[in-house]
C-alpha cells in the first residue's frame, strides 16, 4: 500500500455499555461507528455482478446528475461490492462505484449530525440540570472521541462530518475505484490499518502489513469518518472544518488540504484528490438528502 495511516481510536469504558441506539423514540443517537446494525431496511436483495447493480439503477432512473440538481438521493444501502466492477466500461464503473457508495456516505454523515445536534443541545443546559443518561452519554463521547478535557466545545471539534466529496474521493483513490483485493474482501475503502486495540483484518502480499476490514461498507465508512475524527495527525483538519463551516464554506475541494499527513504521497495526493473532486464534481453532493418513501439494501454474493 502506498499510503500510512495514523489510527487512534479510544479504549471504550464500562460507559459504553450504555445502549445508546437510534431508535425514534431515543433521544441519544449513537454515533456512527457503534452501530452494528446500520440498515433501516431488514429484508436484502442479492445480486451476483456489476452489471446487474448498474441495470437496477437505470431502471430506477437513479442518475447522478438529477441527484445533484434535485438533492434527493435513492436510498440503496449496498453493503458490499461486487467483485467484477473492472468489467464494465469506464463511465459505468466511476459512476456505478459512486452511485453505490453515495447514500452510506450520506447515512454516515447523516448520523453524525444527529449526534452533534443532540450535543449542541445538551450544551444550551447547565450541566446540574442533564441527567444521569445525558452525563453517560456525553462522557462516553468524550472517551471514543479522545477529548481529555471534557470540555463540549472541544467535543463539538471532533463530532462533525467529513464533506461528501472528500470520502467519495479519497474511497476512490485508495480502493482504485471499488476494485482493490482490500476493498472487495474487507469493505476497507480508505486504506486504513489495523488500529492498536485489533480487530478484524486482512493482509498485504507477505503479511507485513494489516489491513483493517469491515462488516459492511457502513462500517468501514464509520471507522475512517472517526479516525479522521480523533487522531492528533489530522488537528489541521479539525480546526479547518470549523472555519470553514462558520463561514458557510464547508466542502471537500477545500478541506483535502489538511490530508497532506494521511498519504505518504503528501501535496501530490492532496492535488490528486481535488481532480478527482472537481472532474467528477463530487462536492455538488454535499447537501443530498435521502428518500424516505422507499429504500433497498444490497449484498453481493462472492462466489
Amino acid at each position: 500500500m502506498s499510503s500510512l495511516r495514523l489510527s487512534h481510536l479510544a479504549t471504550i469504558s464500562a460507559l459504553a455499555l450504555f445502549s445508546f441506539t437510534t431508535h425514534a423514540n431515543d433521544a441519544l443517537p449513537s454515533s456512527p461507528d457503534h452501530i452494528t446494525q446500520p440498515y433501516p431496511v431488514e429484508q436484502i436483495t442479492e445480486l451476483h455482478s456489476a452489471k446487474q447493480l448498474v441495470a437496477r439503477f437505470e431502471q430506477d432512473n437513479y442518475d447522478l446528475q438529477q441527484v445533484a440538481k434535485n438533492l434527493q438521493l435513492p436510498s440503496y444501502y449496498v453493503e458490499n461490492l461486487p467483485t467484477d466492477l473492472n468489467a464494465l466500461p469506464v463511465e459505468q464503473k466511476t459512476t456505478g462505484f459512486i452511485r453505490l457508495l453515495l447514500p452510506t456516505v450520506t447515512a454516515v454523515n447523516k448520523q453524525i449530525l444527529a449526534v452533534r445536534t443532540s450535543l449542541k443541545k445538551l450544551a444550551q443546559k447547565p450541566q446540574s440540570d442533564w441527567t444521569p443518561q445525558e452525563q453517560a452519554w456525553v462522557a462516553q463521547l468524550m472517551e471514543s472521541y479522545a477529548v481529555k478535557s471534557n470540555d463540549i466545545d472541544e467535543l463539538l471539534l471532533h463530532v462533525d462530518i467529513i464533506p461528501v466529496g472528500m470520502v467519495l474521493a479519497q474511497g476512490i483513490d485508495e480502493s482504485g475505484w471499488g476494485t482493490s483485493h482490500f476493498a472487495i474482501e474487507g469493505n476497507s475503502l480508505y486504506g486504513e490499518h489495523l488500529p492498536a486495540h485489533g480487530g478484524k483484518y486482512l493482509t498485504t502480499p507477505g503479511g507485513h502489513v494489516k489491513v483493517a476490514a469491515f462488516d459492511n461498507l457502513y462500517a468501514g465508512t464509520a471507522s475512517y469518518m472517526h479516525n479522521l475524527n480523533t487522531t492528533g495527525a489530522y488537528k489541521e483538519l479539525w480546526h479547518l472544518r470549523k472555519q470553514l463551516r462558520e463561514q458557510n464554506n464547508l466542502n471537500g475541494h477545500q478541506l483535502v488540504a489538511a490530508l497532506a499527513h494521511y498519504s505518504t504521497r503528501g501535496e501530490a495526493y492532496v492535488e490528486n484528490l481535488r481532480a478527482l473532486i472537481k472532474h467528477h464534481q463530487l462536492d455538488s453532493f454535499d447537501h443530498v438528502v435521502l428518500e424516505g418513501n422507499r429504500s433497498e439494501r444490497i449484498r453481493f454474493t462472492h462466489k
